[in-house]
């Protein structure tokens, strides 16, 4: 398959997805968000979060009303949180080692942090960029993600305007930004980005392996899984590209499952990767589109797989495939994020 007819095939993808979006209209949940306890529990171990935000901007596509859905190990609904600080659609779920909950608004940008308690901590700032994911280091470090870069303020497919950096004429460089603790800047990596199909995408979704000198990650809806050098400072080969696969059309997510290996969401299926040689240890088939947002279970034998379009969670089995629990959040074109409390 050549370039243009790799183009051609995840267009025709994308126009599925979207159209399987719009078909879809409501769940036996459509009022979960009437029938929900407000607030979060303190988190138990094997809680299941999920990023979904209620969009109610009639104008603007990526805005709404932040919001996290609590579940428990059996995906029976605990909870239901709203943001604060934020304005834009949540994503990016991931627990830090202290088991605070870490989620991001991009496109206002806001950080969020939530205690294992369910209180959310003041609102730090780290940048103007727009940060959408956040790996830990073992020293405590914070490596983000900035999801976009170029200069273009507003694509064809949505009707969301992005912010120009603060003079400058571009909506972020698709960089990683390391921090210290307590919110200070210690290094910027100048990392190779795709693009995504609209050119926007740049670091969406990381994987901070070897001791932490290396950096694996991906642009969103691109087909490339990158890899820096954070030691050396410089670009590495790229792990493995998507070209020639005819399950595999682009990446969306990328997580680190418990062995190691590297789970990546595909919007129609799921793929195994291991980590230092790129090979595709398993596929999965999710027989339908959307499902962009993915992660690991506690106990490594279970995935956690969410659909954007139709707002289904489930967890599928590792070994098998299977479906294995299932819910709904009640909500179509939100779910953007889902993550596992360690405890």
């Amino acid at each position: 398959m050549n370039g243009k007819q790799f183009m051609i095939s995840r267009r025709t993808l994308i126009g599925t997805l979207v159209a399987t979006g719009l078909a879809t209209t409501s769940f036996s949940m459509a009022n979960a968000a009437d029938e929900s306890p407000k607030g979060f529990q303190p988190f138990a171990k094997g809680d299941v979060f999920v990023a979904a935000t209620i969009m109610d901007n009639p104008t603007d596509d990526h805005m709404g009303t932040g919001r996290i859905f609590q579940y428990d190990a059996d995906l029976k609904l605990k909870g239901e949180f709203y943001t604060k600080g934020t304005k834009h659609k949540i994503g990016g779920l991931a627990f830090a080692p202290d088991g605070t909950l870490w989620a991001f608004a991009q496109g206002t940008p806001s950080v969020v942090e939530i205690d294992k308690y369910g209180v959310q901590k003041p609102v730090r700032h780290f940048s103007e960029r727009s940060l959408s994911s956040v790996t830990f280091g073992a020293d405590g470090s914070l490596y983000f993600g900035e999801h976009l870069q170029g200069k273009e303020i507003q694509i064809a497919s949505a009707t969301t305007v992005f912010n120009l950096l603060e003079g400058r004429d571009v909506i972020g460089d698709g960089d990683v930004f390391k921090f210290s603790a307590d919110a200070k800047l210690i290094e910027e990596f100048a990392t190779d980005t795709h693009g995504g199909l609209a050119g926007i995408h740049g670091v969406t979704s990381t994987v901070l392996t070897d001791n932490d000198t290396r950096m694996i990650y991906i642009s969103e809806t691109g087909n490339r899984v990158m890899q820096y050098d954070l030691v050396n400072r410089k670009q590495l080969p790229d792990l493995k590209v998507f070209d020639e696969d005819e399950n595999i059309f682009m990446v969306l997510t990328l997580t680190s499952m418990l062995d190691g290996s590297l789970l990546i969401s595909t919007g129609n299926g799921l793929v195994l990767l291991d980590k230092d040689t790129g090979d595709v240890i398993r596929y999965y088939d999710m027989d339908s589109a959307g499902w962009a947002a993915s992660g690991t279970s506690i106990s490594g034998k279970e995935i956690i797989v969410g659909n954007f379009f139709t707002g289904q969670i489930v967890t599928i089995s590792v070994e098998t495939g299977e479906v294995v629990k299932s819910g709904y959040i009640g909500q179509n074109n939100s779910l953007s994020g889902v993550a596992q409390f360690p405890g």
